[in-house]
């Protein structure tokens, strides 16, 4: 699964083919996510390959 990424959506039945997930963001902070996964935030990003297109936002 080299740069994939697969999300559970078993509990979330309204969930369709082509609708947008949100891993980490503004609404769920990579730190909660890496918690979930029992790491630091710091191991969740530099695990993220120089491959994926990177798309930064400054929102003021």
């Amino acid at each position: 699964c080299m740069d994939m990424c697969m999300v559970d959506i078993t509990d979330i039945p309204e969930a369709r083919e082509g609708d947008e997930a949100l891993v980490f963001g503004k609404e769920l902070p990579v730190t909660q996510l890496a918690q979930w996964a029992g790491t630091i935030s710091y191991e969740i990003m530099t695990n993220i390959s120089q491959r994926v297109k990177r798309v930064y936002v400054n929102e003021e």
